[in-house]
């Protein structure tokens, strides 16, 4: 193989591991930013509390979205799981394999999949937190997110 091969297998590696990290990192920043959990007992005080404070949730609401926490936080704990194990098996890909190794490839679109989920649900989660709130209250909810998402860390 080239000079040139090589340095360029190198930098698409190295570059799929820079992307990689970054999911990682934004992913556990965003978690850790929400609390470690928010269904029933293990609310989250930070978006929980600060639900029930700014959005005047009725007790009809509230049993309403009781069922909609336990099923995202299912989901949640799920892929939770899911992210550490593959990013613990990048990790040791990344110690056994040599540049170019295509488990190193497999490993971060593992990764980088259960990561996306993660997201995915998290959005569909507030939507549909959404449909159970008042006009006023999705607005509030909707700032809120935005304002999470954009504040920095």
């Amino acid at each position: 193989m080239s000079l040139r091969a090589r340095w360029l297998l190198l930098s698409v590696v190295c570059s799929m591991l820079l992307a990689g990290g970054t999911a990682w990192w934004a992913t556990d920043l965003y978690l850790h930013r929400h609390g470690e959990g928010h269904a029933q007992e293990h609310l989250a005080p930070d978006f929980h509390a600060w639900m029930h404070e700014h959005l005047d949730i009725t007790p009809e609401q509230h049993a309403a979205l009781e069922s909609v926490e336990a099923e995202f936080e299912q989901s949640r704990t799920r892929l939770k799981a899911e992210i550490r194990a593959a990013g613990l098996e990048l990790a040791e890909v990344i110690r056994k394999a040599e540049a170019g190794d295509p488990r190193i490839k497999d490993a971060l679109q593992r990764l980088n999949r259960n990561q996306a989920e993660l997201q995915h649900r998290t959005l569909d989660h507030f939507f549909a937190m959404k449909r159970f709130l008042r006009p006023a209250q999705a607005a509030k909810l909707l700032d809120w997110t935005h304002d999470s998402l954009t504040r920095e860390p």
